[in-house]
């Protein structure tokens, strides 16, 4: 079963505000065993609209779903927008209209930004709002069409009903999800991944598809069948987790949910001391379910003198070597431990630019320390990309030095 994705928006065509919608859709979809085939965006135009729904349905899916456009103001177009692309008339929902009422809580008569929430296209299937405005759905020759507001949170609260309503469960039973394995790598190249997974594959791929892309330094295989390659799928991600033993680090879970099992599993705590991350890593780390079992807190210090005063940097490793270097890293681990009792703790250090850097400290330079009672590892690294890729980088190359160390702790090597 195949489906089309269409966001409506000025703001996300601008690149103003980010679309989430197209991710949370795709993935709901794809649980449900529903392909996206093609995600549009458009601005709130009532033209390019059409256009998309038309070119939608051109594909022939046996559902499109509309996020956006659905409100009181005059850029809200989508309804009328379906309704000409269906060859329908817009008309008053008496069942859309109570709703409106009670979301606004309007004794008397709608006013006209009200009341235009509760027009709708002939024959519509009125789906409760979250906000003021109620989605519908509606049958389209072979199609099904669902239109929802573009507020993430209202379309997520919408959304549950949608697949509950009885047309769209009924849809949905010829639907299967498919058989899906995936792999996540940290340490090389997506090239090297991509070249021996298409070797164990082979030239044929029949009913598979492959997905690889970077994030970074992580890569994400994702390898997905929708016609019945359940074993070629297992056994492929069984041979790379093989010939990957060293760099394959999940089968799809972030690393920071890794780093939190590991600790958990281990009754262990972690402590952070950060300056250039300005607090990053604990912001990942407490992403985590449960983090607290496991979390004891970080310390942010970008000041020299809050390095020292709670972080128990050496004031003569500043003047002999300067707030960037593999020694202060290692300071701003160990005092984390020593501030909060952790079993564990991480330091990171570095230039994050733009600005700031020199010829023997250039931008993008990072010292990062993990400390534990067997030892300190401490390493350095050259970010290339912008302040935010530096930071970001800096993150992700600590939760995987903890994930190695508490490894190496486990099996006694230093």
């Amino acid at each position: 079963m195949k489906a089309v994705i269409i966001t409506v928006g000025s703001e996300l065509t601008g690149g103003r505000v980010l679309d989430t919608n197209t991710s949370f859709l795709g993935r709901s979809l794809d649980r449900l065993g529903v392909k996206v085939m093609l995600t549009l965006s458009v601005p709130d135009d009532y033209r390019q609209i059409g256009e998309a729904i038309n070119f939608a349905l051109g594909k022939k899916p046996e559902l499109v779903v509309i996020a956006g456009g659905l409100g009181p103001t005059e850029d809200d177009l989508t309804a009328p927008a379906v309704a000409a692309a269906l060859g329908l008339k817009m008309e008053p929902n008496r069942q859309a209209e109570e709703l409106v009422r009670s979301a606004v809580d309007a004794r008397g008569e709608l006013k006209p930004y009200q009341a235009k929430q509760a027009m709708m296209p002939a024959d519509s299937i009125v789906i409760r709002p979250a906000g003021t405005a109620p989605g519908f759905i509606i049958r389209a020759g072979g199609a099904t069409v669902s239109a929802l507001p573009g507020v993430p949170y209202e379309l997520k609260s919408m959304w549950e009903d949608v697949v509950a309503a009885p047309e769209m469960a009924l849809l949905l039973r010829a639907a299967r999800p498919p058989a899906r394995g995936c792999l996540n790598f940290y340490g090389v190249g997506e090239a090297e991944i991509g070249a021996a997974a298409r070797e164990i594959l082979g030239k044929a791929e029949p009913g598979l598809e492959l997905s690889i892309c970077s994030r970074r330094g992580e890569i994400m295989l994702e390898v997905t069948s929708w016609g019945g390659h359940e074993d070629r799928v297992k056994d492929l991600i069984s041979t790379l987790k093989q010939n990957f033993k060293d760099l394959a680090y999940s089968d799809g879970e972030e690393i920071e949910a890794v780093v939190g099992a590991q600790l958990t599993g281990m009754g262990a705590t972690l402590a952070v001391g950060e300056s250039c991350t300005g607090g990053m890593l604990g912001e990942a780390i407490t992403r985590v379910p449960g983090a607290s079992t496991f979390f004891l807190g970080g310390v942010t210090a970008y000041s020299n003198n809050l390095k020292k005063s709670l972080l128990k940097v050496r004031q003569e490793t500043l003047d002999n070597v300067g707030a960037v270097s593999e020694p202060v890293a290692q300071q701003l681990a160990l005092g984390a431990r020593s501030l909060t009792g952790a079993d564990y703790g991480a330091g990171i250090t570095g230039v994050a630019g733009p600005t700031g850097g020199t010829p023997e400290k250039p931008v993008g330079l990072v010292f990062i320390c993990v400390s534990s009672d067997s030892g300190d590892v401490v390493r350095r690294f050259d970010f290339p990309g912008s302040r935010s890729n530096v930071r970001q980088s800096s993150v992700t190359a600590a939760l995987h030095m903890l994930h190695l160390k508490i490894i190496a702790d486990q099996s006694g090597q230093r």
